[in-house]
């Protein structure tokens, strides 16, 4: 899939600064500007080394072409495939953005098409977003929102439009086509499931809503209708395959210290019309410092989006609260639990944590869980993180009981970011525990090392190696290492390389209302990517995102990966989340690659705030703080960012 926010910012960084006006005629002539030299070094080479042809006319515009030979993670038949991508942009005035991406395969022939507009000026002030091929189902802005109950949301085969008046707060947007799944390199396919799904929406702001302080009421409703989709097959339909229809409706109001929104989702499932409604309201009010939450929700046995899973069969209140200055920060939440139908045990569900920055160099934190609804289990950590000589170190111990355990019981971990020469980066994770099941246990060690080093001018190298060993005799190892090499400005090539084996445990989240996995690990896997690379990049208009023309700017670069122990900190067995979408301004968006990272090259200077596409991310994983944090970007300085995502707890 195109990353359209990336490929746009990187068209629009690289224009042309002008040049200074010159001083009077008889004025004396300035001594010539000599750039890198200190102290009567030699300057160094030119970075581009004679090559730097940009072409600064016509429109911002970008092409890459790839050319891939790998084969795909975890595919029993190891089958090493030859794929052919393609992914080019351009913004005309008139017409907004204009981009598509592609990728196909000879053999066996597979092959994806994906045509964007971004940004379309239309009659009588609206704006619009087209898309044409393997998408993703759009949804109105407060069906996005996080809340207690979320939405799932799909890919699809087919188109979808989203328009949008901002004068008048009016938001439409509708898309049909064949539900699926993508496919991970080297070829990017998609893998239809059969079945068509149309979906239609509409959402209206008051003015009040749409002020920079908004106090005002907003309204959303939206409809999906699924037509023979596959679900899980039953004696009374062995196909699996059913009619759903759903229906969602919102409705928010916000103030300057407090929010409140209601939403009721009413689905109708298979040929008998089975039908099942679910409410849920939420409210947030600040103190100060501390912001409170209440939820209420009655969530109907059978409960789904159009045969999609949602939570269903439970009902109660959630009460929650966080303080946070500068120093500390706590957070706790509470749920009272009652089943609808009584197949269920009546129960709650409570979590809190806290976290203190000591003093500059020390930090602590601590958080527990606890479930008794539907089974019991319960889980704790407590982390203590300090900056010293070495870097930043970490000691962490966690410990997790229940009938329906299915990882550690107990992990004690030391975790060392190590300080190494800039450009380089070296972390490392030790961890001795004990997993405990149906009374019988055995102890482990584990191990994990992270490694990225600048081979040359152009080239660096990244690994990371993990390992786990029982009692039992039970092992897990995973190697993963990648390099890359521009060899000029238009071409690179990169290659990827990992290896498994054995099984990660798949822990069923704590949480009752959470989503539960979707997909389980293979015992073993071994898989390679290699993978050349032509880009070009043209096109005169120098804007950065979120400013103006001749304004300069900074960059956002950073990483989003996966916070297994919830710590705040990417450890060395911490991977990156690949394609999840992150936005800049809840305006521009780009893609994470395979190891997780984004970019934005060429940002305004000033308050910016980057943000995690909650609905894009694999379940059962969530966001952490509303998935957004908010940044100072300065003038030609790199922003990086680790935005974590974590498993409910």
């Amino acid at each position: 899939m195109i990353r359209g926010g990336w490929l746009l910012a990187g068209a629009l960084a690289l224009g042309a600064a002008q040049a200074q006006a010159q001083n009077a005629a008889n004025a004396p002539a300035p001594a010539p500007y000599e750039d890198r030299i200190i102290e009567g070094l030699a300057p160094l080479a030119d970075e581009n080394d004679g090559q730097n042809d940009y072409d600064r006319g016509g429109w911002p515009r970008y092409l890459r072409l790839e050319t891939r030979l790998g084969n795909q993670a975890f595919d029993a038949s190891r089958r090493t495939r030859l794929a052919y991508a393609l992914e080019g942009l351009i913004e005309t005035p008139n017409h907004g953005m204009l981009s598509m991406d592609g990728s196909v395969s000879p053999s066996p022939r597979e092959y994806t098409l994906t045509l964007r507009q971004r940004a379309l000026p239309l009659p009588g002030g609206w704006t619009g977003d087209h898309d044409l091929g393997v998408i993703t189902a759009p949804g109105t802005d407060l069906s996005r929102l996080p809340s207690r109950v979320l939405l799932p949301s799909t890919q699809l085969r087919g188109l979808s439009g989203q328009w949008e008046h901002t004068g008048q707060g009016l938001q439409l947007l509708a898309a049909g086509g064949e539900p699926g799944q993508l496919t991970s390199q080297p070829v990017t396919g998609f893998q239809g499931l059969g079945g068509r799904r149309h979906l239609a929406g509409a959402q209206w702001r008051s003015p009040g809503a749409r002020a920079t302080e908004p106090d005002g009421w907003t309204l959303a409703l939206q409809h999906e209708r699924a037509t023979d989709v596959l679900t899980s097959a039953t004696l009374d339909n062995p196909s699996g395959r059913t009619d759903a229809d759903a229906s969602h409706l919102a409705l928010r109001r916000d103030s300057a210290s407090h929010r409140s929104q209601a939403q009721l989702v009413s689905s109708r499932t298979g040929a008998g019309g089975v039908s099942a409604q679910g409410v849920w309201v939420d409210s947030e009010w600040d103190e100060g410092p501390r912001q409170h939450g209440l939820s209420l929700y009655r969530l109907d046995p059978g409960l789904s989006w159009a045969a999609q899973a949602m939570p269903s069969d439970v009902q109660g209140a959630t009460l929650r609260s966080q303080w946070r200055t500068r120093q500390w920060s706590a957070e706790a939440s509470y749920d009272w639990l009652r089943s609808v139908s009584g197949r269920v045990g009546n129960g709650s569900y409570a979590s809190a944590s806290a976290r203190w920055r000591i003093d500059r160099d020390n930090q602590f934190s601590v958080g527990a869980a606890l479930r008794r609804f539907d089974g019991q289990a319960w889980n704790s950590f407590a982390d203590w993180r300090r900056t010293n000589d070495w870097g930043q170190s970490g000691w962490r111990l966690e410990l997790a009981g229940g009938a329906d355990l299915q990882g550690p019981a107990r992990v004690l971990s030391y975790d060392q970011e190590w300080a190494v020469p800039l450009g380089w980066t070296l972390s490392s994770t030790l961890g001795m525990g004990r997993y405990a099941a149906n009374q019988d246990s055995d102890n482990f060690w584990s191990g994990a090392l992270a490694l990225q080093a600048p081979l040359s001018n152009g080239a660096d190298l990244r690994g990371q190696l993990g390992t786990e060993r029982r009692d039992n005799g039970q092992q897990r190892h995973n190697l993963n290492l990648g390099a890359q090499w521009r060899l000029n400005r238009h071409w690179s090539i990169s290659g990827q390389y990992t290896r498994a084996i054995g099984q990660t445990p798949e822990r069923r989240p704590l949480d009752p209302l959470a989503p539960l996995p979707t997909t389980t690990t293979g015992n073993s896997d071994r898989s390679f990517l290699v993978l050349l690379r032509y880009e070009d990049e043209a096109g005169s208009r120098n804007v950065p995102l979120g400013g103006r023309p001749q304004e300069g700017g900074g960059r956002i670069e950073g990483i989003v990966y996966f916070d297994d122990n919830a710590s705040g900190t990417q450890d060395a067995n911490e991977t990156g989340v690949p394609g999840v979408t992150v936005a800049l301004d809840n305006r521009y968006s780009v893609r994470t690659d395979a190891q997780g990272r984004f970019s934005f090259p060429f940002v305004a200077s000033g308050p910016r705030t980057v943000s995690v596409r909650n609905d894009t991310l694999p379940l059962p994983w969530s966001v952490v703080d509303d998935g957004q944090v908010t940044i100072d970007l300065r003038l030609r300085e790199t922003t990086r960012l680790s935005l974590p995502v974590q498993r409910p707890r």
